[in-house]
């Protein structure tokens, strides 16, 4: 048998990539390279930490950039909806509302479950991760259950633990055994930037993974670290605010000139030959005799604010945000285009909602909740529980409503599955509703939405009878 090949070495050059070209125009590529993502994290990770929080500290749009992303993510807080029957639900609530409710929870006795929440979210987008750890307490009058949190930056969380041990392998301060399988994590009992803790005294400990949480946004398989949000626009919020107080220091200045006197060889006084040494708003500087008056012109701000906008369209898109969202400059939207921008942005909260804080955070929380309560004997079996996260405020409620209730009646939803999109627990909202039926009833009130189902509670209970 024979085969015949043929080789065309013509259109080689014609099949490349433009993007993969190394001449002069991808020299801008030059920092490319083939590394895996706890490499680029390792050299990294200190650095964009500590300037994440400097801009947090000294720059006003990565201030509100971080909070605007903290409060959507979290809002009000993302609640358990446990999955029993109703006696079972009403006493695990009574339970969870006297533990995660109130500042029981919290080793520091200072926020809810709910505020943990927050502050867990606040330290993933501006440092990166976080953790949390479980300590087992007595129970007293205070804190009905053996169990306390406690959460830490992730700084705690030893990057120069790396290689071989006697556990296995370790990258970044994150333990794993000899196949791979996460095993627990070597943590500072102390922040390593606290002044005040002797070096001694700094040296990191093992914690098995059963009594820590490590949440952070995976972007890369095989990620152990995470990274702060809006990382790709550092270096242009850094130069962007230089600008800014460029503008500002060059109105600054103009303002302080009002005229100059022009026309003379000297000053005219004996003692100013120095000119101005200083300056300050309304100056009107003297330059000789037989002088003229010329009132100063300052520099326009035309631009400013398109090339502004510009610019800080590309920051919000860094975070994850709308441009209204980090400016809170609303004056160019309407309706059509808000819920473009809602319907857009609000994916990325439910990612981070359902994809990073539910399953690293508060569903490992409710399963140590629930281990407290078996421990504690107030419960006997173990329950599960979805989360409801908090409630998008709607742009119009009027059109928004309308637009449920077709869906509903068109079977495209349940009313069950609106009510959780609006951050209500249906079985709490269901309860609420009979006994606001009820009452209405018995005190003969009448109101639009309530009366036909009374009406047909009514004739339930008549043809019941007959």
């Amino acid at each position: 048998m024979k085969f015949s090949f043929e080789i065309s070495f013509g259109n080689r050059n014609r099949r490349t990539f433009e993007a993969a070209d190394k001449s002069r125009r991808g020299k801008a590529f030059r920092g490319a390279k083939s590394t895996g993502i706890n490499n680029e994290v390792s050299g990294a990770l200190v650095t964009l930490r500590d300037r994440a929080r400097h801009m947090v500290r000294n720059n006003g749009w990565a201030r509100r950039a971080i909070e605007a992303i903290t409060k959507h993510t979290i809002g009000e807080g993302i609640q358990p909806a446990p999955d029993a029957d109703l006696a079972t639900i009403q006493q695990i609530k009574k339970i969870w509302t006297a533990w995660a409710g109130r500042t029981a929870c919290d080793w520091y006795g200072k926020t809810t479950f709910y505020g943990l929440q927050e502050l867990a979210m606040r330290a993933i987008a501006e440092g990166g991760d976080v953790l949390i750890l479980r300590h087992w307490v007595m129970p007293d009058q205070d804190n009905p259950l053996p169990l306390k949190l406690q959460i830490i930056e992730g700084d705690q969380l030893d990057h120069t633990k790396n290689g071989y041990n006697e556990y296995g392998y370790c990258r970044l301060g994150v333990q794993f055994d000899n196949n791979g399988q996460l095993i627990g994590y070597w943590i500072f009992e102390y922040h390593p930037g606290d002044s005040y803790i002797f070096a001694t005294q700094v040296q990191s400990k093992f914690f098995p993974k059963e009594d820590v949480l490590h949440a952070f946004e995976v972007l890369r398989p095989g990620q152990v670290r995470g990274l702060p949000f809006g990382v790709a626009a550092f270096m242009k919020q850094s130069d962007f605010s230089d600008y800014e107080d460029a503008q500002l220091m060059k109105q600054k200045v103009a303002a302080c000139f009002a005229a100059f006197v022009l026309g003379s060889e000297d000053m005219g006084m004996e003692d100013d030959n120095r000119g101005i040494e200083r300056l300050q708003p309304g100056i009107i500087e003297h330059l000789g005799n037989a002088e003229s008056v010329e009132f100063a012109n300052p520099p326009s701000v035309a631009d400013y604010d398109a090339y502004a906008g510009r610019i800080l369209q590309g920051v919000a898109a860094a975070y994850g945000i709308t441009y209204e969202m980090l400016t809170m400059d609303y004056s160019k939207v309407n309706f059509t285009s808000g819920r473009m921008a809602k319907i857009d942005v609000t994916t990325n909260f439910k990612s981070w909602q359902y994809n990073m804080i539910v399953p690293q955070i508060c569903a490992p929380v409710w399963d140590w909740f629930i281990k407290a309560c078996i421990i504690a004997g107030k419960l006997s079996t173990p329950i599960t529980a979805d989360w409801t996260a908090p409630r998008i405020q709607q742009l119009d409620p009027v059109r928004e409503t309308d637009a449920q209730i077709k869906r509903i009646q068109a079977g495209l939803a349940t009313i069950g599955e609106t009510l959780r999109e609006m951050g209500r627990d249906p079985e709490e909202f269901f309860k609420e509703y009979k006994q606001d039926i009820n009452r209405l009833a018995e005190l003969g009130i009448t109101i639009n939405s309530i009366t036909p189902a009374i009406q047909n509670e009514n004739n339930n209970g008549k043809a019941g009878k007959e």
